[in-house]
């Protein structure tokens, strides 16, 4: 049975005089899984505390979180408690468990799997589904493709200024605004297909996106740039600067 991840951002008692051990002990009293990051779940503040809340999403456990970015003793605190200089951390059961790269390790191994049984006795852990694999269309297969199945989200990942110079009907520019919003409340069932000039800048797209959950992800091998040579002649070609 698989249950609703809450991961509530916890407060600071605000209080200077307080210890922020005590604090800290506190925190990690009120929930088996404990995150320690930079800005919260829904909006984190850098790439590697990003990498443990979509991990803890996949795993869909919930668990509190602390924006070390809003209390400076605190974020000093939680280096000193757990000996470990760098931030995000990561608790169970009131045990430090790593950072980003161990976490990432011990869920792709298992070992994250078991932490979180033992965290939530009587629950069905079930580990996340491996990334599945970007399917790689050339810009003839993918016109065909996206012409039976229309509610195919074309995603580009160039920059305004080509966009502006040649563009796909229907496509929609994956900026960070975009990215977001993608990543917070869109179904992983929904198919995407990326594209860029030639094929290289939407493959790493594409891949990413898959590393995050989703299932059904399509890469324009040949871009834009294969599109008008293949689909579409009266889109213009250029040189990519």
């Amino acid at each position: 049975m698989k249950f609703k991840v809450v991961s509530p951002n916890v407060e600071s008692s605000g209080n200077s005089g307080t210890d922020p051990q005590a604090q800290i002990e506190q925190m990690l009293s009120g929930s088996p899984v404990f995150l320690f990051m930079k800005g919260t779940p829904e909006s984190p503040q850098c790439g590697f505390s990003s990498k443990v809340a979509e991990i803890l999403k996949a795993w869909e456990v919930p668990y509190q979180s602390f924006n070390v970015l809003s209390d400076e003793n605190i974020r000093q605190g939680v280096k000193d408690f757990a000996n470990w200089q760098t931030i995000p951390q990561l608790y169970i059961n009131k045990e430090f468990v790593g950072g980003s790269d161990v976490v990432e390790e011990m869920s792709n191994n298992g070992e994250l799997g078991d932490l979180l049984k033992e965290a939530f006795p009587g629950r069905d852990i079930t580990p996340p589904p491996p990334p599945v694999e970007v399917q790689e269309v050339a810009a003839l297969e993918a016109a065909s493709i996206l012409k039976e199945n229309p509610e195919i989200r074309l995603l580009d990942v160039r920059t305004q200024h080509e966009r502006e110079t040649a563009s796909l009907d229907n496509s929609v520019l994956l900026d960070q605004e975009l990215v977001e919003e993608i990543l917070g409340s869109w179904d992983q069932n929904t198919p995407l297909m990326f594209f860029c000039h030639m094929g290289e800048r939407s493959r790493q797209a594409s891949q990413y996106f898959t590393s995050q959950g989703f299932q059904q992800v399509y890469n324009i091998s040949d871009g834009i740039k294969g599109w008008s040579s293949n689909v579409d002649s009266s889109i213009p070609q250029y040189e990519n600067s």
